[in-house]
């Protein structure tokens, strides 16, 4: 029987049900879902980076000690307050407790001030300084863990989720900091996938309409396989796969029993009553693609689509079966109501 899991990172291409995982997860006795993206260690000149030679413990910091910190979405960029690089402001420091106690507070506040108390944030930046200088490693693992697993610790559980897109692609550092950790690399169809992205539409670099979000969301998982081909056999005996499509309606009770199995947990009442109430189609916004396109439309959207599926499946990506096995799915006949 596979042992539970201590540490469990979900990622994948963003919009295609990492966030929902985590809300999953979370309503299980062992899981603690850490409610942000905490992005510090998998995203660019995080601490994948610096394990990996590719960021400097000096830039990590910096940005650690600021967008990472506390930032502010405003339109398609994100803005960091002056003065947050040292002492945070008293009205950063009570809107960042305002968060923190439920209340509601202004939109697009983002950033580890929000969940991550300032004295422990110091405390384990100044031990991160201290112990990367003779073993990065050890250091990246203290600082992830100083600052999260006082969450779990508070809600009772032992493990912690953490759903940041870019821990598949920074897998093979992450299984290096962090050799308990799995892995959920979760998938989705790339017309949804790449549509929610558009109409979400953060950052100038964002698709801008089905057919660019097909592409967007070809990249990431571009850079995903990057991360799953760098795992070496143990780290990949740590991956699981989770399609967001067969969970919510293509089959949903082996994808829920397989999830469960994979983390070695047995189902519960709590975690159960989720799955069955809020992972639903509906919910996903299945199809959302095909909003607002003709039947024309819909068809060159689709060829576009199956273009890119046979390509992932030439170049062997992981998720190519799954991905093919759920699109074909829905070229099947409906039954009729």
């Amino acid at each position: 029987m596979t042992p539970p899991a201590d540490l469990v990172f979900i990622g994948g291409t963003g919009r295609s049900g990492t966030t929902v995982l985590s809300h999953l997860l979370n309503r299980h006795s062992r899981f603690f879902g850490v409610p942000i993206e905490c992005r510090f260690h998998c995203n660019p000149k995080g601490l994948a980076d610096v394990v990996g030679g590719r960021a400097t413990p000096e830039e990590f910091l910096r940005k650690l000690r600021t967008y990472w910190w506390y930032r502010i979405r405003v339109g398609s960029g994100a803005l960091v307050p002056a003065g947050v690089a040292g002492r945070t402001r008293v009205a950063l420091h009570r809107a960042g407790a305002r968060l923190r106690r439920g209340r509601r507070a202004e939109a697009g506040v983002r950033g580890l001030h929000l969940i991550v108390a300032r004295d422990r944030f110091e405390e384990a930046v100044a031990a991160f300084e201290e112990t990367c200088k003779r073993d990065v490693i050890q250091a990246s693992r203290d600082l992830f863990y100083d600052m999260l697993s006082p969450l779990a610790a508070e809600a009772g559980k032992p493990a912690l989720v953490e759903m940041s897109c870019f821990t598949i692609a920074a897998a093979p550092e992450l299984a290096r900091i962090f050799p308990e950790a799995r892995f959920v690399h979760a998938v989705r169809d790339g017309r949804d996938s790449g549509a929610s992205k558009a109409l979400l539409r953060e950052k100038p670099h964002h698709p801008t309409d089905a057919a660019s979000g097909i592409d967007f969301w070809a990249d990431r998982l571009r850079r995903a396989e990057e991360g799953v081909r760098g795992l070496d056999p143990s780290g990949r005996e740590r991956l699981g796969l989770v399609s967001l499509d067969e969970l919510v309606w293509a089959d949903p009770e082996a994808a829920y029993a397989g999830l469960l199995g994979f983390l070695g947990v047995g189902d519960e009442p709590a975690i159960r009553e989720f799955f069955d109430r809020q992972m639903t189609a509906d919910a996903a916004h299945r199809e959302r693609w095909r909003e607002g396109l003709d039947p024309a439309a819909q068809r060159e959207i689709t060829a576009h689509y199956e273009a890119t599926l046979d390509r992932l499946e030439r170049e062997g990506y992981h998720c190519a079966a799954v991905l093919r096995r759920t699109y074909e799915r829905t070229l099947a006949p409906q039954p009729s109501a």
